[in-house]
């Protein structure tokens, strides 16, 4: 308005009638553009259409073309409205008849009249031939879109019409216009029909008030009105149902907590029962030895077998004994911070699973001296699966060798390995997939040895 206004001066001092038709004009653009439709038409009655310089034609359609179409969109009424919309399909044809008719806005105001007569496949057929060809970031990109979502929606295509806002909005959003009707309707669009997505409907709808409100534009800030209450109302709602499901969740916590330290206080009465237990667990492991003396020379091998994971079991009870007793100094002395990080650490896990892998291993290659070979050949050529130097077993091998001792459960399989039954399966997929046959692969593997 300010520049305007030094124009208008300009022109006035130059008393050339052409450049004060032309501040008139752009005058009532921005007027009607910021809601003063009556202030704007009576400007524009103030210019002669038949003195009017040819040059100046186009713009004066044009504005008053848009002047008559906010007019209407902001009277929303049966009174008013008809006759701006009446007067606006005038001025279409108006501007239609001084455009050149090979230009993208003659093509656009075909398709518009065409849209205004009723003739929604006719126009759809226009915009759809005419808006690929141009630029995201122009006007007219954005208004044939929106006018492409519109018609689908009255056809009833709401994903064509979901898409269409889409291509609309971000056009608005490259163009630096603060334009803001296609995030409006797309904001309601998901409210209505995509639930799950109503952060982003409400997210839109405050991003078109803060558009209309920094141009000041009383057309746009209307329309969010009607629109804004019932989307807010909507995001409140879901809010509230958050947050009762986030304080119901902490209540599920604390309740959990409490069942856990009641837990850790009967492990912890457990562990001295286990301590009373040794001696009679010590006896039974002497019989077991006893007895496994006896055993025939045929059998030597596995009463080693037996033997050893008897004896690993001594050992890990011995181990957990110390433990027990070095968490019972801990807790006499106060230790926390050292108890917390000795209970913490990995690393005496990590160490006694490589002890006991490396215990399994050997014992079974004693069962199965040849297991590896009768394994390999079991495989495609140059598909062959071999422990690393340093190795017994690896990952692939234990799993079959698990497989041949009659351990098939993947879920089993991972308990004894400590993977994930998901890791167990995708290795037996993996390895059947490189058997010469897949079919009886696993079948075969139980033959080896026998």
């Amino acid at each position: 308005m300010h520049y305007i206004f030094l124009n208008k001066e300009l022109a006035d001092q130059s008393g050339i009638r052409k450049y004060q038709d032309e501040v008139t004009m752009n005058l009532s653009f921005i007027l009607s553009s910021t809601g003063l439709y009556r202030e704007s038409i009576d400007n524009l009655k103030e210019i002669n259409s038949a003195l009017l310089d040819p040059e100046l034609l186009y713009d004066y359609y044009y504005t008053s073309e848009w002047t008559y179409y906010a007019a209407g969109q902001y009277s929303n009424d049966l009174l008013y409205s008809p006759q701006y919309r009446e007067i606006e399909r005038l001025y279409t044809d108006s501007v239609c008849s001084v455009l050149d008719s090979g230009s993208g806005l003659y093509i656009y105001y075909t398709g518009k009249k065409l849209l205004i007569e009723g003739k929604l496949e006719d126009a759809l057929n226009i915009f759809l031939e005419t808006y690929p060809g141009l630029a995201v970031n122009t006007r007219l990109y954005a208004i044939m879109t929106f006018d492409i979502a519109h018609i689908y929606n009255r056809f009833g295509s709401m994903d064509l019409y979901e898409k269409f806002l889409i291509l609309a909005a971000i056009s608005d959003q490259v163009c630096p216009l603060k334009e803001n009707l296609a995030m409006q309707d797309l904001s309601l669009y998901l409210f209505r029909n995509k639930p799950d997505d109503l952060d982003r409907a409400y997210r839109y709808i405050q991003c078109s008030m803060e558009d209309a409100h920094f141009y000041n534009n009383r057309l746009r800030i209307v329309q969010i009105s009607e629109k804004l209450p019932i989307i807010v109302q909507a995001f409140q709602e879901k809010s509230e149902k958050e947050k009762s499901r986030i304080t119901f969740a902490l209540v599920i916590i604390t309740i959990l907590s409490v069942c856990t330290i009641a837990l850790l206080g009967y492990v912890y009465k457990q562990m001295k029962l286990v301590k009373r237990s040794r001696h009679e667990l010590q006896t039974l492991n002497d019989a077991l030895n006893r007895l496994n003396t006896k055993l025939n020379e045929a059998n030597h091998t596995k009463e080693e077998y037996v033997g050893l994971f008897i004896d690993l079991c001594s050992s890990y009870i011995d181990k957990l004994d110390k433990y027990r007793e070095r968490v019972k100094r801990k807790l006499m002395t106060k230790q926390v911070d050292d108890l917390y990080k000795m209970v913490n650490s990995t690393r005496h896990i990590e160490t006694e699973l490589e002890d006991f892998f490396h215990s399994f291993d050997n014992a079974f290659l004693k069962l199965f001296p040849t297991f590896i070979e009768d394994f390999n050949r079991l495989l495609s050529e140059n598909e062959g699966i071999w422990p690393k130097k340093g190795e017994l077993l690896n990952r692939e091998l234990r799993i079959f060798a698990l497989i041949r001792l009659g351990i098939n459960d993947s879920s089993r399989i991972a308990s004894f390995l400590r993977y994930s039954p998901q890791t167990i399966y995708n290795n037996r997929t993996k390895v059947r997939n490189k058997a010469r046959n897949r079919e009886c692969f696993e079948k075969d593997i139980l033959g080896i040895g026998i």
